[in-house]
């Protein structure tokens, strides 16, 4: 060990940069030498890592554990303390040094599972946007060491593309959905994702950049399907897991194709009451008109300054309206109108601090160009965000024959997403398991059910298991097994598809066409038991 400590290469806080960025930036830049970690309590000392080409080597520690790999990972967790990183061997040799050859993606990976730094998560999350985020082709992905559910969440960005809150929204696990994109996004394993046209292609070559006499590039799954979770799949999931989206989102609006398919209405101003006076009712109109523009403006119209405008002039315009909307100007026979007020003074606070800050004016200018950056657009993702965190009670609700409560939450969710097929989908799986097909009512409704689903999506998995079921419990065993059959080309690790495929098969090649069909609701629990089981 070197007899005195040179001056550090670099230094900071955990709490600014998290310790797997640290690790990161070392690995990327390649360096060799010691980084120094200062624990979060009093205790003397620090944990060194040697690092000999980015990757780390030896390590002395404060705290003993079994191996390199196991001390490291119990840094991960501190979330105050300075580092230091030093271009010399500060660990030498001893009993205490801990030898290794540590991969910092995996390490990292395996750290996100116990705890992740949720202020950084949501940070990088806000980075993406709302761009259309696809896996990088060559990622690295094999060294991050995926458990089953991390790799349906890969599959599902495979199969179709999308911005990190619908990606969130559609996974069905918001806790899992958020530390991968976090996870893919730091280990570089992210790209925007960028269609080509069919007309640019055309241009690009008259053959579709097929050879004649050569067989087209296969598709791994159809054009615009995605991967949707079924009953089954989601039961390993916590109901309501914890979000580290923060509680403004304004950075994340909701893609432009979700606009139409979000139903968040505001309240307005009712009617001006009998009795106002001319100027008064002049005065609550205004408040009616303005409340409901601001809705659908960004910070620059709401102050109605150019997006070049300079600090002086934005801070000008903000005075002039924050004297005319300030809550204690409204008249005393208006005061049903404050909140309203209150609402609109505050916009047009958030506006100026926003825009008069460089570094927030940036990233809320990029907002603006991906068309957020309204309150109508951050209050429609937060709906999205909440019914599909809520969305995750609804498998433990079933679990413990919970029914009308679950189906009040799937009620609720298409309410305000109506282009969601995994919602009425799961509505028609309660409504089968709970009333079975004996009420023609139900059966209606179910029906109803599974077309509104197939509508938004012709390939969901988790549909076409419902209507298998259904019409197996009606008695049509020759319909249901075309579903069936859908579902395990969808589907293939769904095991109960696959066994109801593979009996159908053995009836057709035994000469039966059909099967008796179920009597009463008999099989209901049996039928539950083996879907939702593990």
């Amino acid at each position: 060990m070197t007899s005195s400590v040179p001056k550090p290469l670099a230094e900071g806080t955990l709490s600014a940069t998290p310790f797997g960025h640290v690790l990161l930036s070392i690995q990327k830049k390649g360096l060799s030498g010691t980084l120094a970690v200062w624990p979060d309590d009093e205790r003397p000392g620090q944990d060194r890592i040697l690092f000999r080409a980015g990757t780390p080597a030896l390590g002395r520690f404060l705290d003993p554990a079994a191996d390199l790999e196991r001390a490291m990972l119990n840094i991960f967790h501190r979330t105050q303390g300075p580092y230091a990183f030093y271009e010399a061997d500060l660990v030498g040799e001893g009993e205490d040094t801990l030898r290794g050859q540590i991969d910092i993606l995996g390490l990292i990976a395996t750290s996100l599972r116990a705890d992740i730094p949720k202020d950084a998560v949501a940070r990088v999350i806000r980075k993406l946007g709302v761009e259309r985020q696809r896996v990088k082709k060559g990622a690295p992905l094999n060294r991050l060491g995926l458990q089953s559910n991390e790799m349906a969440f890969i599959e599902l960005m495979r199969a179709e593309p999308a911005a990190a809150p619908v990606l969130i929204e559609q996974f069905g696990d918001p806790k899992v959905a958020q530390r991968m994109l976090y996870l893919l996004a730091i280990a570089d394993c992210l790209e925007v994702y960028r269609p080509v046209s069919r007309q640019k292609l055309k241009a690009a070559s008259p053959t579709n950049g097929v050879r004649r006499g050569s067989t087209p590039p296969s598709r791994s799954s159809p054009p615009g399907e995605r991967i949707s979770s079924t009953p089954g799949e989601r039961n390993s999931h916590l109901p309501g897991g914890d979000s580290v989206l923060p509680a403004s989102i304004s950075n994340l609006p909701p893609a432009k194709t979700l606009s139409g398919e979000i139903v968040a209405p505001r309240d307005l101003p009712p009617a001006p009451p009998a009795g106002l006076s001319e100027e008064h009712c002049k005065r609550w109109g205004e408040v009616s008109r303005v409340i409901g523009m601001m809705d659908r403006q960004n910070y620059f119209e709401m102050l109605g300054v150019k997006e070049s405008a300079d600090e002086k002039d934005i801070r000008s315009k903000y005075m002039t309206l924050a004297k005319k909307w300030h809550p204690d100007k409204l008249p005393p026979e208006l005061s049903a109108l404050r909140s309203w007020v209150e609402e609109v003074f505050h916009l047009l606070t958030v506006a100026n601090d926003t825009l008069s800050d460089a570094k927030k004016r940036g990233e809320y200018q990029k907002t603006v160009m991906q068309g957020g950056g309204t309150p109508e657009s951050e209050r429609k993702l937060n709906v999205m965000v909440e019914a599909a965190i809520n969305f995750q009670k609804v498998d433990v609700l079933v679990k413990r024959r919970r029914y009308d409560e679950a189906i009040q939450i799937c009620d609720s969710a298409m309410q305000v997403v109506r282009k969601e097929a995994d919602y009425p989908s799961m509505k028609a799986w309660i409504l089968l398991l709970r009333d079975g097909v004996e009420d023609e009512d139900v059966a209606d409704e179910i029906r109803k059910l599974l077309r509104k689903t197939f509508k938004l999506n012709p390939d969901h998995a988790q549909g076409h298991f419902t209507r298998a079921h259904f019409l197996k419990r009606l008695g049509d065993h020759e319909k249901a097994l075309k579903h069936f059959k859908k579902v395990a080309r969808l589907d293939p690790k769904n095991l109960e598809a696959l066994r109801e495929v593979r009996i159908g098969e053995m009836r057709k090649a035994r000469g039966r066409s059909t099967a008796p069909p179920p009597r009463g609701n008999s099989k209901r629990s049996s039928l539950f038991g083996k879907f939702f089981k593990k």
